[in-house]
């Protein structure tokens, strides 16, 4: 049985977080080189946004749009006729969730387009309506764009709960020894975000690394990233970190076969000529891109590889039954859960949390397996907590 098994979970959350992290680190026991990595992945929601920025949309917020650029490939008139859209209406989440549903059925059952949709002008409506929740994002907090002549995401006069857990993924990433990095413990992350936070940690981490792409697996390999060519087609078992967006990301975009990576800001005409990969509000998700054909099994060989499941700032909905899925593979049998931890953070009653858990892992209550340990508040707190532990805050 494994050592996490008859670990105790006993005191705070940030205080049985860091005892899991120094078991399995390698700074525990120097000369012992033959262990296995352990993954510690934490899968992001909106939330860990959030606490990055707390002008980060979330939810409702992120897919309450302005008509201006959909008004641009549709007038009034047609919005009017397909939808009941008034042209100087925001459109509402429900309100998208069902025109996405509609065009995703124009798509599936060309039979049943109206008289004047095509497949050109659909995909223009359907780069509208990117373009317009990359509006929505940048309006309410800025993306943090890659800046091509430094070489990487700046990260100019961050605040204090920025500074707090760019220290918390140092520690987690260099620990104590910061000329030897690559430790036991590694960080991974699967996000349902769309932004570039992950980026911006991940590349600011120490002053002198090389960019993140050279040691981060995308779930596919980019034919270009930031406009130069793609780096390592193939990377080393033990230096990688996974950053899986299992939502598509407003960097990705579709060329031909394959797939790049463009940080860069683009004005809204060449979003609309030229969308990003990203799944929209839907009655029912549309995930029939290639580029999910490829991350999606990325996504679960890691949680099934991981030992710490960290959940940020996601809520589990019942009806999100994909995301749900996801998380079973951490845990696909009672048994596969012994030794793993999961780490569920956020807002909310620790009963609450403990009941969806239970949801996704049936057996849990009765294998107590994997373990859980539940902490009632933001990302940033957390790791405020744990720097506090470590000693290391301002």
């Amino acid at each position: 049985m494994s050592s996490t098994t008859t670990m105790s979970l006993s005191g705070a959350p940030a205080e049985v977080f860091l005892r899991h992290v120094e078991q399995f680190s390698y700074r525990r026991n120097r000369s012992d080189r033959a262990r296995a990595l352990t993954n510690v992945t934490f899968f992001a929601g909106a939330g860990f946004s959030k606490a990055w920025d707390p002008k980060a949309p979330i939810g409702c917020e992120l897919f309450t749009l302005d008509t201006k650029l959909i008004r641009d490939v549709a007038d009034a008139g047609s919005l009017a006729r397909m939808f009941g859209l008034d042209a100087s209406d925001r459109i509402t989440p429900e309100t998208l969730r069902q025109i996405v549903y509609q065009l995703d059925m124009y798509d599936r059952f060309p039979d049943v387009r109206p008289r004047y949709l095509d497949e050109q002008n659909l995909r223009m409506f359907r780069g509208a309506l990117r373009a317009a929740v990359l509006d929505r994002y940048d309006r309410a907090t800025r993306l943090n764009y890659f800046d091509g002549a430094a070489g990487r995401f700046p990260l100019v006069s961050p605040s204090a709960r920025q500074r707090d857990i760019m220290a918390f993924f140092r520690h987690l990433r260099l620990g104590s020894v910061p000329e030897d990095p690559w430790e036991g413990v590694r960080t991974h992350f699967i996000t349902t975000n769309y932004d570039y936070v992950i980026e911006t940690i991940l590349d600011n981490l120490t002053p002198d690394a090389p960019p993140l792409f050279f040691h981060t697996y995308r779930g596919f390999t980019p034919v270009q990233i930031a406009g130069g060519p793609g780096f390592a087609p193939v990377h080393e078992h033990w230096q990688v970190q996974h950053l899986l967006k299992i939502n598509g990301g407003f960097e990705i975009l579709r060329r031909g076969h394959g797939y790049v990576l463009d940080y860069g800001k683009r004005d809204a005409r060449a979003i609309m000529a030229d969308p990003p990969v990203v799944t929209l509000a839907s009655r029912e998700q549309d995930y029939s891109d290639p580029y999910f054909a490829m991350v999606f099994p990325k996504v679960v060989r890691l949680m099934r590889d991981s030992t710490i499941l960290v959940i940020v700032g996601y809520s589990l909905p019942s009806d999100d039954a994909l995301i749900r899925f996801f998380l079973r593979q951490f845990a696909e049998e009672p048994e596969d859960g012994l030794g793993k931890v999961i780490f569920y953070l956020g807002p909310g009653d620790a009963e609450e949390k403990r009941q969806t858990i239970a949801e996704v892992f049936p057996a849990m209550e009765r294998m107590e397996a994997p373990q859980l340990v539940t902490y009632d508040s933001g990302f940033d707190q957390f790791a405020q907590e744990c720097l506090d532990l470590l000693g290391r805050r301002g």
